[in-house]
């Protein structure tokens, strides 16, 4: 490390879209102090990754990472996020792990680096004094942005309750003032996100569905995406804002179980024919609407009866995508505790039979888009061509030749490979 050059800083980031928008903001805090941002296969003299906990891969993961960042001689390495809320102690024994920040001592990152290049002799970048610090979105061309955190749900399998505690808000105005940001930066698309989007409450606007309101009337972001939602959380007041094209025509909605049974014993607060209807309303409102959900397979007690009742419920749904969960036992959970936890070669089997499920689930849906128009966001690179995104959360390619990167265009679908729909770029949007 040179003492005449700005030090360099990386990012990594595990787990759901709202780690993603709060190292967003972690880049920006890093920019506004002084660090020249890099890849992080690059070298660097500050590595922050930013973990998560929501299954026992994810906290080896979490390690994994860290332990490659501290093989980088003379590195500072420094763990946030969820798992180092919830396993600070093991983390700070780790070798070549300098800091570890939980959630509450995240506002002082700044300070805390500078102490430690101090400690090693050098006189570190300092916070900004030019006013309020904006997130650095990764992404070209769309940003998340975190409208909500903490969750109030005692579902007996989770344990990001316990990382990040009971939910509140941020207030409207402030998330209005970052998407006008992030709208003067070019990105054409925003997701709003949270630990429990649907629960988001504030005083000037009421709920989630006054919020996307206000940000259809103060802003001219082209795209506003709602990532995942709550079935029993969900506001059919939203409902009422379509059919505005800037919204985008999908929804992910976490299931977790198609049996009441196993419902139960997870702590879920809805059933199965409150998610069916749900599901009923949201395409009689929006057509051509793209529907994915979650499910856990062998959960504690689910019998072959119960799996099967899950997988012919879910199969009864026009649902556009399925992500399938093996469970996973989180120490610290209620689901710890209950007897009947199954095997290993059971729980594969079981998600192996709803992967099949999901894979047919999905072509169907996507094959009744071949001969029509959808708009795509291009988010990247295909080969020689381009893949992007439809509103309805369906992944497009493209062999059209120049730059389309951040473009949203009417592309015509000719065919289907696999999941993936191939299209010819028709007309500009954006």
């Amino acid at each position: 490390m040179s003492g005449n050059r700005p030090l360099r800083a990386t990012l990594a980031t595990l787990g759901c879209r709202v780690n993603f928008s709060e190292s967003d903001r972690l880049r920006g805090r890093l920019q506004a102090a002084g660090y020249v941002l890099v890849d992080f296969e690059e070298e660097a003299d500050l590595y922050i990754v930013n973990t998560c906990t929501v299954t026992h891969v994810a906290d080896r993961k979490s390690r994994q990472l860290l332990r490659r960042a501290a093989r980088r001689d003379g590195a500072l390495v420094v763990a946030v996020g969820c798992y180092a809320d919830v396993a600070a102690p093991l983390l700070r024994q780790m070798e070549g792990v300098d800091l570890v920040l939980t959630r509450e001592e995240e506002p002082f990152l700044e300070s805390r680096l500078a102490a430690a290049w101090r400690e090693r002799g050098w006189e570190g970048p300092a916070p900004s004094a030019a006013g309020k610090v904006f997130p650095l979105p990764a992404h070209p061309a769309r940003a998340l942005i975190q409208v909500q955190d903490g969750c109030d749900n005692r579902c007996a399998y989770c344990i990001v309750r316990l990382a990040r505690g009971p939910g509140r808000s941020r207030p409207a105005q402030e998330v209005l003032e970052e998407v006008r940001q992030v709208e003067r930066a070019g990105r054409p698309e925003v997701i709003l996100t949270g630990i429990n989007l649907g629960a988001y409450r504030d005083p000037q606007v009421g709920n989630l569905a006054g919020l996307a309101r206000l940000l259809l009337e103060e802003t001219g972001v082209p795209r506003i995406r709602f990532s995942s939602i709550e079935p029993q959380d969900f506001p059919l007041e939203l409902l009422d804002l379509w059919p505005n094209p800037r919204l985008c025509r999908h929804f992910h909605l976490p299931l977790q179980s198609g049996c009441d049974r196993t419902l139960e014993r997870m702590g879920r607060r809805y059933r199965f024919a409150d998610f069916r209807a749900l599901v009923e309303e949201i395409h009689r409102r929006i057509p051509d609407v793209g529907l994915t959900t979650d499910l856990i397979v062998g959960f504690p007690g689910e019998t072959e009866e119960d799996f099967v009742e899950s997988r012919e419920a879910v199969a009864s749904l026009p649902l556009s995508d399925l992500h399938i969960f093996p469970f996973s036992l989180r120490p610290g959970t209620e689901a710890e505790r209950m007897e009947g936890h199954l095997p290993p070669a059971l729980i594969r089997r079981r998600c192996e039979e709803m992967q099949l499920l999901a894979r047919r689930m999905a072509r169907a849906f996507r094959e009744a888009f071949i001969g029509r128009e959808l708009v795509v966001l291009w988010d990247g690179r295909a080969g020689n061509g381009w893949s992007g995104l439809s509103d309805n959360y369906l992944r497009v390619t493209t062999a059209a030749s120049g730059e389309w990167l951040a473009r949203l265009t009417r592309t015509r679908i000719t065919a289907l490979a696999d999941t993936t729909l191939v299209g010819q770029i028709a007309d500009i949007v954006v």
